[in-house]
């Protein structure tokens, strides 16, 4: 029996390995510990961009990757590979679209 079930609210969609889909609520993926997403392939700092108070630009919240500088330049990334033991708790993380 899956974890998964849809859910009435929701704003990502969930594929498994059998190829079933789910419309879930991504806090719901956080708050039940399904979000550990390492060495998977992830679009962070393809769909989302996080920029610090020095104008650093990330992948994501996360920060999974250094790609530069909102002032000096930064390049946006391809599909990159995750390395947090958990996707952040940020809504926006969460729904980008990760793959094995």
């Amino acid at each position: 029996m899956s974890k998964f079930e849809n859910h009435k609210n929701y704003n990502c969609e969930v594929v498994t390995d059998q190829g079933h889909k789910y419309l879930v609520f991504a806090d719901w993926i956080h708050n039940n510990q399904l979000d550990n997403f390492k060495g998977w392939n992830c679009d962070a700092g393809i769909t989302r961009l996080a920029i610090d108070e020095n104008l650093n630009v990330y992948s994501a919240y996360c920060e999974n990757d250094y790609l530069g500088n909102a002032v000096l330049g930064f390049d946006l990334n391809q599909q990159t590979i995750c390395k947090q033991n958990t996707c952040t708790g940020c809504t926006d993380d969460l729904i980008v679209k990760k793959s094995k």
